[in-house]
């Protein structure tokens, strides 16, 4: 029966099935792991697309962090100030001192970021053998563009503050002052930067009584003053090393 001519047939009919079978399931296997390559490729350019925006944000927000890598800094800056009185020719020069604690990431974009410092101020201006002292307290909000440096950071601020003059010819009394200036502070280290700045400032202050036999009353009519400052910043906290 082995020699039947059907049986002798059957495997000449298998190979003939076999081979076409063969070679498209190798076509189909070579298709699949091309399209695995080509999704393996996909995935990894995505990745990179997302590891580089990630990256861009990054930088953006660190030089949008309004002058500091640390949330909060401590200021304290040296003051020089001018006050012009009456028309405008005379003017009394003064010095004095600036501490103020800032809030670093009050609101940051990826054009800008906003600071807020809240800080105490004090001057004493002398002419002759009279000295005016000027102290009080005051808020401070700076605008801070991005300009892609981790190192420079101009900024323009501006200023309310709630003052009290005394002095050793009349009587102490209460004002208010407003104003606006520009700086810039420049990164030294990790969390310290040197800062300077200018500001034009105008103030007013209540009446005040003349002091000694003379008697009377001194009216404060509303003055400008011009501010420069130096000083540096330290950034906390500290963050913690891994």
């Amino acid at each position: 029966m082995n020699n039947h001519p059907l049986l002798r047939s059957a495997p000449v009919f298998s190979c003939l099935v076999s081979a076409p079978v063969v070679r498209a399931t190798r076509a189909v296997a070579t298709r699949v792991t091309a399209l695995r390559l080509v999704a393996a490729r996909d995935v990894s350019a995505r990745a990179l697309i997302a590891a580089s925006c990630v990256a861009a944000f990054g930088m953006v927000a660190s030089s949008a962090n309004a002058q500091s890598a640390q949330k909060y800094a401590l200021q304290v800056a040296a003051l020089s100030t001018s006050i012009s009185v009456g028309s405008g020719s005379s003017t009394i020069n003064g010095y004095g001192i600036e501490p103020q604690l800032r809030f670093n990431r009050l609101y940051v974009t990826e054009s800008f970021g906003v600071s807020l410092g809240l800080g105490a101020q004090y001057t004493s201006h002398t002419r002759g053998s009279q000295t005016l002292k000027i102290a009080g307290v005051f808020i401070e909000p700076r605008w801070v563009p991005v300009l892609g440096s981790t190192t420079f950071f101009p900024y323009l601020a501006g200023r309310l503050a709630l003052l009290q003059q005394s002095s050793d010819f009349a009587s102490s009394s209460t004002g208010a002052a407003y104003g606006a200036g520009a700086g810039v502070a420049i990164k030294l280290t990790p969390r310290l930067n040197l800062d300077a700045g200018v500001a034009l400032v105008r103030q007013q202050f209540g009446d005040a009584s003349f002091s000694g036999t003379s008697g009377g009353s001194a009216q404060f009519k509303p003055f400008t003053s011009y501010a420069a400052k130096v000083g540096v910043s330290w950034g906390f906290p500290v963050k913690a090393r891994p």
